[in-house]
């Protein structure tokens, strides 16, 4: 993620000291967060396939998380939609923490 703010903070119009505080919390939210390995959900690699091949192959092991987890997907990739798993985008994701 921290590779990709640079490109999000632009695009989205964040000055510099807010994207430097979001790549310090993303260092500190690197401490809480737990490496998933292909053990946990490599069976489901053939329907995440059939999923998104068509659109991304590279992609499959974040379709196979949310089939494994039964879980959204939190994105902004369009390969991503209409794949029969529901999606997050961004901005309602905001709108769901400031409700």
């Amino acid at each position: 993620m921290a590779f990709h703010l640079p490109n999000i903070a632009r695009k989205r119009h964040i000055n510099s000291a807010i994207e430097q505080e979001a790549l310090n919390t993303l260092n500190d939210l690197k401490q809480l967060i737990t490496e998933i390995g292909e053990d946990i959900y490599g069976s489901f690699k053939q329907e995440a396939l059939n999923r998104i091949s068509e659109r991304d192959e590279k992609d499959w092991s974040i379709v196979a998380l949310a089939l494994a987890f039964g879980c959204p997907i939190w994105t902004e990739d369009q390969d991503f939609f209409g794949i029969g798993i529901a999606t997050w985008r961004t901005k309602n994701i905001e709108i769901f923490f400031n409700e």
